[in-house]
């Protein structure tokens, strides 16, 4: 009988080991899950992993922070994660995963994790260039800055406003690279010359921020009133000489029409036909008009009569080369005097010349300097043989541009018409006299 008994004891222990799955042994607390992480995530959760936990056994999940004791976070908990959300930011906290079954808890594994400071969802916006000068028809491109704190919150949203903001040919469209660095922005065929102010607005949830982008759509109306081939009423308006030819070369970039003013061939007249009137001109921001080393009424009184009616719109340029028209508005020959009476509105209150005189043909070539401190500075351009010249005397608030030695043959004033916006530079010399690089190098400050 108690051989019996004790093979029953033995079978009934085998068949239990048998049943073992890896978990503890009955009656034993089990051991701690194999690993454990805790990980900050931005200034409010943590992120809690472990692996390894033995079979049977769950996990409990304990926290404490600013030295206090632990207290119980997750109970029961069958998963492999968990994300402790709503802390407080730039705290550190602790935590201790125990594996527990119904005989005990084990000893427990412990990480800490910081949270973040608190994120800054300000910024700071810029655009640079914040002015564009931009043909109908053309694009151009400006930086924008978005500048955020060193611990920023959220994303910063860009958009384009303005009343002329679009698609389509009389709008102008703007597009944001990707990263939102580049705002590159084209000009509708069809938008009017003037003066676009455009808004670039940043918005992150409640913070929103502005950059103004002012676009100027430039045209440019070039007057060739020089009276070479193409002037007379008979022949090709193409261009003929090297004058016509250099001056169509350095507008090169530039969106701009040529008006062909006709040569009446009366010589002498006064009233030949006038060049384009104040309503065409209207049309365009700027106007370069150049009569080349016509000496005999290259500007007639229907021309000073639109240019300044084209001046009196805001925002407008005129460019004036006529050696000839400063001949024939001098009253005192090539000794300096004030002009003509029925000039006189014209260069002292336009110009902001006081006095003029004509200097005449010059034998030789002759060279002229840029003045120091304005767009000039630098330039140093000759006139070969054959060149006219026109000596200028600035009156106060009129900058002086180009001297030919101690004499002035080029000025510019700002603020210029009943607008006073408006701006008018006046040269005493042809620019027929002038190399196609010496013509591209003028243009290109003047029209700045």
């Amino acid at each position: 009988m108690q051989k019996r008994e004790m093979v029953g004891f033995l079978m009934l222990t085998g068949a239990l080991a048998s049943c073992g799955d890896g978990g503890a042994a009955p009656g034993q607390i089990p051991a701690n899950p194999t690993t454990f992480t805790a990980a900050a995530k931005g200034s409010t959760q943590v992120q809690l992993d472990w692996s390894g936990v033995e079979a049977g056994a769950h996990v409990v999940l304990e926290r404490k922070f600013n030295n206090g004791a632990y207290a119980t976070l997750k109970d029961n908990l069958t998963t492999t994660s968990w994300l402790d959300e709503n802390l407080t930011p730039n705290t550190t906290y602790t935590y201790r995963l125990k594996a527990t079954n119904a005989v005990g808890s084990s000893s427990g594994l412990e990480k800490s994790a910081t949270t973040a400071d608190s994120g800054n969802p300000d910024f700071t916006l810029d655009a640079t260039p914040n002015t564009l000068s931009i043909g109908p028809g053309q694009s151009s491109a400006t930086t924008v800055s978005v500048t955020r704190p060193q611990n920023p919150d959220g994303t910063v949203a860009l958009t384009l406003e303005g009343e002329v903001v679009g698609t389509g040919p009389d709008k102008i469209a703007g597009t944001f690279s990707e990263g939102n660095n580049t705002l590159s922005l084209t000009v509708g065929s069809n938008v009017p010359v003037g003066l676009y102010d455009l808004t670039v607005r940043g918005t992150n949830g409640s913070v929103t921020k502005a950059a103004n982008v002012r676009v100027v759509v430039e045209k440019w109306l070039l007057v060739d009133d020089d009276r070479s081939g193409n002037n007379w009423p008979t022949s090709n308006p193409a261009p003929d000489s090297d004058g016509d030819k250099f001056m169509r070369a350095a507008m090169a970039g530039k969106v701009f029409d040529v008006a062909v003013v006709p040569y009446s061939a009366s010589g002498q007249a006064k009233d030949e036909p006038d060049g384009p009137s104040t309503e065409t001109m209207k049309k365009y921001s700027g106007v370069m008009w150049y009569t080349g080393n016509t000496i005999v009424n290259p500007v007639t009184s229907g021309d000073v009569a639109n240019l300044q009616g084209y001046l009196n719109t805001a925002n407008r340029k005129v460019v004036l080369f006529s050696p000839g028209f400063v001949r024939t508005s001098a009253t005192n020959g090539s000794t300096m005097a004030e002009p003509g009476e029925a000039v006189q509105t014209f260069f002292k209150a336009y110009a902001g010349v006081d006095k003029l005189a004509y200097a005449g043909l010059i034998n030789g070539s002759y060279t002229v300097t840029g003045q120091a401190n304005t767009v000039m500075q630098g330039l140093s351009l000759t006139l070969k043989q054959g060149a006219n010249r026109a000596d200028l005397a600035p009156g106060q608030g009129t900058q002086t541009l180009l001297s030919a030695g101690s004499a002035v043959v080029a000025t510019v004033r700002s603020g210029v018409g009943t607008a006073t916006s408006s701006r008018l530079t006046l040269l005493g010399l042809p620019t027929s006299n002038l190399t196609q690089d010496d013509t591209t190098a003028l243009l290109g400050k003047l029209m700045r």
